[in-house]
């Protein structure tokens, strides 16, 4: 069975909504509900729990090996980004370090604010944080990765990309959007244990690291809350509590028994008859001083244990593998090449310009070479170069500096048009030829990775060729597009665009149904897009096949889409975009004859049933829908109900029906279905034909 990141626990997630207080936030923790979800698919973790919480009680009354000595835990930042402001400078990550060491000390600006009643169990937990200088290769490092990808926009356990290896390294992702609409959230070691090593960690939004550049002073004390989860402290009320519901005990017996606070009252007094430590930093209010003494013991029990390595952090040979040792001095790094320009999408003639955004040192001289670019090649540091050949071309960037050299290069960087179209309403993309697709369309994966649209030489409708999107199993939000080439429309002789897809689900209710197929247009070479119209929710199921990796056979698992074209985009220069939209239950698209004049469905079905179609739809659990058919010639006809996995449901033999229109009453209820999407099939055995039904 395949787990969804999504169906991991994560705890702690802080924040909701842009720069705003937690005071003006709604929802504010997904950690009770994540954790049940983890619970019901691994039901062993409340053992495990259990048995942590166990032990590191054992631990507690033991004289500990790092009672009196400075921890050292190494850390790594991965910046996850799209070139934009969520691709956040070094200083911000510094200025990161500092905050939340300043909390684990006790020197934090802020802590002069603690109310007097804990002033005197606030704990320095005598932890130090440090960006690791050394890879496990050995190789020279500031601590701060960088990975371009679109995945930035909805940070999930998807987006945890390029982490360093559990327990030898404390890694924090940094994004532009969290998918929950939090703003950060971590494992606790004890849950993530043995499970998913790979997004062991925190991931946090790109405003809510430091307190200068892209954040503010509001989230000084954000990643010290969520490294509090990662070394096992709960929110103050407790794992499986919201704040300011009922009273709730985080197992730390010098934190006052709390509903939570969302607020900063510091006279507030919720549930024990003394006041609630409502500055301490595993809550959410605004106002967060602290941790208690109770608190750096349990972090200190935590550090003992070998769930999820977190023993092995602070280890003198870790420290020495990371270079975060004391007196260890990083020589000079080599520099890692990377560039970006906006403009991956232009017309012939136009210029456009490159950006140097090499990390990890200083670049001190560069070489640029642009195939097929004029200049060929550039020393600046962001060249300006022209384009006159139509097609893809590569980019090469060579940075060094007294360290060393590295080289990217990025073939089919950029995307040349002509600026003359010469296809116009009568083209017929039938994608039968790799050629002619190759020539014309742009298959655009902007970061290279495993999912992409590809030419395919079968599974078209009729079995033809086509393009499809091996997008099963794919990030939840992820985005991949294809590119038609440039029409001259100008004539005024078309107003619709059409094609056929062909897609299935394994969804099992019309919430499940939040992947589109989005249109676009362009007039500027795609410069920039306008938004047409989509395909979505339960018109986009176009056959059944459940989790299983979907390729269409036959003509009756097509449908065809049309969308009517804006007056703007009939120019004698237009593109189109094909935008296919994940969510956690996709399979793979196919996409086939792309046109401007026909969406028929030519099938043999048309030969024998004529029509067919069901009424109401959606229909509910206790309604019931009609299901009207008409026949060319009489026939014996059987209907089929089968699930989006390919399970008949239930089956009728209507028998010998005559020529002509008929009509079949299907109550969901007495033949046993429930909420979901069905496919109602009815045919002879050799022809049939099929139509979606949604039981709501």
């Amino acid at each position: 069975m395949r787990y969804s990141f999504t169906k991991l626990l994560f705890a702690g997630i802080l924040l909701f909504g842009g720069k705003t207080m937690i005071a003006q936030v709604k929802e504010v923790c997904g950690t009770d509900l994540e954790r049940k979800k983890l619970i019901a698919l691994y039901p062993e973790i409340l053992e495990r729990e259990a048995d942590f919480e166990k032990r590191a009680a054992e631990r507690l009354t033991s004289i500990m090996r790092i009672e009196g000595e400075t921890i050292i835990i190494p850390v790594v930042f991965h910046i996850i980004h799209d070139y934009n402001g969520e691709n956040i400078s070094d200083e911000q990550v510094y200025d990161a370090i500092e905050n939340i060491n300043a909390d684990f000390r006790k020197t934090n600006t802020d802590f002069a604010a603690t109310i007097p009643e804990f002033e005197d169990i606030a704990a320095d937990c005598n932890i130090e944080f440090r960006l690791a200088q050394k890879e496990l290769s050995s190789g020279c490092t500031n601590g701060i990765d960088r990975i371009a990808s679109l995945r930035t926009y909805s940070g999930s356990d998807a987006a945890k990309l390029g982490g360093w290896q559990s327990g030898k390294y404390l890694n924090i992702w940094v994004v532009k959007d969290l998918q929950n609409g939090a703003a950060a959230y971590a494992y606790y070691p004890g849950s993530i244990a043995g499970i998913m090593y790979t997004v062991d960690g925190i991931i946090c939004r790109q405003d809510y690291v430091g307190t200068i550049g892209t954040a503010g002073t509001y989230a000084a004390h954000v990643l010290s809350h969520e490294i509090g989860h990662y070394l096992n402290l709960q929110h103050l009320w407790g794992n499986t509590n919201s704040p300011g519901v009922a009273c709730g005990d985080d197992q730390v017996p010098d934190t006052p028994i709390t509903e939570g606070w969302t607020s900063c009252n510091l006279a507030g007094n919720t549930c024990s008859g003394s006041i609630d430590n409502v500055q301490n930093h595993m809550e959410y209010s605004y106002c967060s001083t602290m941790f208690t003494e109770g608190q750096k013991s349990r972090i200190y029990a935590t550090l003992e244990a070998e769930d999820a390595m977190r023993n092995n952090l602070w280890t003198e040979e870790n420290k020495i593998l990371t270079g975060t040792n004391d007196g260890y001095v990083s020589g000079l790094c080599t520099p890692k090449a990377d560039f970006h320009t906006p403009d991956r999408l232009t017309c012939k003639g136009n210029s456009i310009t490159f950006y140097d955004v090499s990390f990890n040192a200083e670049v001190e001289s560069r070489v640029w070479t642009f195939a097929g670019g004029i200049p060929e090649t550039s020393t600046e540091i962001n060249p300006v170069v022209q384009y006159n050949d139509v097609g893809w071309h590569s980019v090469t960037l060579t940075v060094t500096n007294a360290s060393g050299t590295d080289t990217k290069v990025f073939d089919n960087y950029l995307y040349v048009s002509s600026s003359v179209p010469e296809l116009d309403e009568n083209y017929f993309g039938d994608f039968n030829a790799e050629e002619e697709v190759n020539s014309n369309w742009i298959l655009y994966n902007k970061y290279p990775d495993d999912r992409e649209w590809l030419w395919r030489s079968t599974n078209g409708y009729w079995n033809t060729g086509c393009i499809w999107l091996n997008s099963r199993f794919g990030p939840d939000l992820e985005t991949d597009v294809a590119i038609s080439p440039s029409f001259d429309l100008s004539s005024g002789l078309t107003d619709n665009l059409f094609f056929k897809y062909s897609t299935t689900s394994f969804g099992v209710s019309a919430d499940d149904y939040t992947m589109a197929l989005k249109v676009y247009y362009s007039t500027n070479c795609g410069d920039s897009w306008i938004y047409m119209n989509k395909v979505t929710g339960q018109d986009l199921i176009s056959s059944y096949g459940g989790s299983s990796d979907f390729y269409p056979n036959y003509p009756d698992q097509w449908a065809s889409a049309e969308f009517n074209l804006p007056e703007a985009s009939k120019t004698n220069n237009v593109k189109f975009k094909l935008e296919f939209n994940y969510n956690a239950y996709v399979n793979n698209v196919f996409i086939d004859d792309f046109n401007f004049f026909s969406g028929v469905l030519s099938s043999p079905l048309q030969e024998e049933l004529i029509a067919l179609k069901l009424a109401p739809n959606p229909t509910a659990v206790n309604s019931e829908t009609i299901l009207y058919y008409s026949l060319k010639e009489q026939d014996e006809l059987q209907i089929s109900i089968v699930d989006l996995f390919g399970k008949t449901i239930a089956t009728v033999d209507l028998g010998l029906q005559t020529a002509g229109s008929h009509q079949y009453v299907i109550n969901p209820a007495d033949i046993g279905i429930s909420k979901g999407c069905y496919i109602i099939k009815i045919g002879n055995g050799q022809f049939s034909a099929t139509e979606k039904l949604f039981v709501l």
